[in-house]
């Protein structure tokens, strides 16, 4: 069972759950004053000595987007112990994660070791707008990761062997969302086929025909309009993009306006990747989208672009928490780590490969080739 999780239903006296409320710093339980963590795939937070559920009532204010140039010009932010009740934040000496916690941390969520310091309050936050929930409970989390891994090939069997006892931690992971509309004036050039008779000699000398295709170019020049609605960028520099990426989709739809209370028991990271660069981020994922609204504006068989200069307007952010379940270990020396979407169960990551496995998978592979060889040449009256 992860530390995160709720344990079975507590076996812990009143008086002793009281006796515990004077050393809860988060959201006390309103009815026997003991710990509470947000229970994942709902609502509410539970108490981990009385089970008692308290739900979290959504704020009248929808979730919605933020001006990008304005915050730019406020650097509108907040002390970090506002970002939730008995906010902490850590720093992993290793790999130099910052996170922020509500409860003590021992070692690194992010690469497994155990030097991690408290870093007294300093620097405001920009505060997150809003925050996906986690759907998904540790245990389910911890039987997609043991899947996961009885389905890699060449996996080590030591791997296989420790999966269902790997450390699992729920992380909130941070993330900029902006939208745009972008106007791009370009200059290029468009190219359109058309075809020729070309005589030539076949091998037996004779005189014969065939088409052969060419391009017709000719510059070509405009402007294309493309909007562009929630891009999205993680902020994080502990978990690289492409695994990032590889959770997606993320049902934004579901989007709750930020509350303290979603973190209570779970890890928060803090954003790496400020407002400013995650825009730059975000340029570089919609230059696709900008150039094929070109290619189709500029039209023909083939399109050159020349040169394109993009103008933003209407710029608007949003900071958001989205969830996931993580396990970092080390193998071999080396970490690994393995990442489960908290709503939805898809898993992605880093594994090692068996060189055990992969030998005698050669040796097989060339043992068949052989055999099948020798059969053939056995067929043939070869040997």
């Amino acid at each position: 069972m992860s530390a995160l999780e709720a344990p079975p239903p507590a076996t812990t006296s009143p008086s002793s759950a009281a006796h515990a409320k004077g050393a809860v710093a988060g959201y006390p339980c309103e009815h026997c004053g003991g710990k509470t963590r947000f229970l994942p795939g709902t609502e509410a937070l539970q108490c981990v000595f009385c089970q008692a559920l308290m739900p979290i009532a959504r704020g009248a204010v929808p979730v919605s987007e933020s001006d990008f140039e304005q915050a730019l010009r406020a650097r509108a932010s907040m002390p970090l112990e506002t970002l939730t009740v008995g906010a902490r934040e850590i720093e992993c000496k290793t790999c130099g994660a910052r996170s922020v916690v509500t409860e003590q941390a021992l070692r690194c969520a992010f690469c497994d070791a155990t030097v991690v310091v408290e870093v007294p309050p300093g620097d405001a936050i920009v505060m997150p707008g809003s925050v996906l929930p986690f759907a998904k409970t540790g245990s389910e989390a911890q039987a997609a990761l043991t899947r996961w891994i009885d389905g890699l090939w060449f996996a080590p069997f030591r791997l296989r062997r420790r999966a269902k006892t790997l450390a699992i931690d729920g992380i909130y992971l941070p993330f900029w969302t902006f939208d745009t509309q972008t106007h791009t004036a370009y200059h290029g050039q468009r190219g359109d086929y058309y075809y020729v008779s070309v005589s030539y000699r076949d091998a037996q000398g004779r005189s014969q025909t065939r088409q052969e295709r060419r391009t017709a170019w000719r510059p070509a020049s405009g402007e294309v309009a493309v909007a562009f609605d929630d891009t999205l960028v993680c902020a994080s520099r502990s978990v690289p993009q492409r695994f990032a990426t590889k959770l997606e989709p993320w049902d934004l739809a579901a989007l709750a306006p930020f509350d303290g209370r979603y973190l209570a028991g779970f890890i928060a990271e803090r954003y790496a990747i400020d407002l400013a660069e995650g825009f730059a981020v975000a340029e570089t994922m919609m230059e696709p989208g900008i150039r094929a609204a070109i290619r189709s504006d500029i039209g023909g068989d083939e399109q050159q672009i020349a040169d394109m200069e993009v103008r933003y307007a209407a710029r608007t952010y949003k900071h958001v928490l989205l969830p996931l379940w993580l396990s970092a270990f080390r193998f071999r020396d080396r970490v690994y780590r393995i990442m489960v979407n908290a709503r939805t169960g898809e898993v992605t990551g880093e594994r090692p490969y068996s060189a055990l496995k992969i030998l005698l998978a050669v040796v097989i592979g060339l043992g068949v080739v052989g055999g099948c060889i020798f059969i053939w040449g056995r067929s043939q009256g070869r040997w």
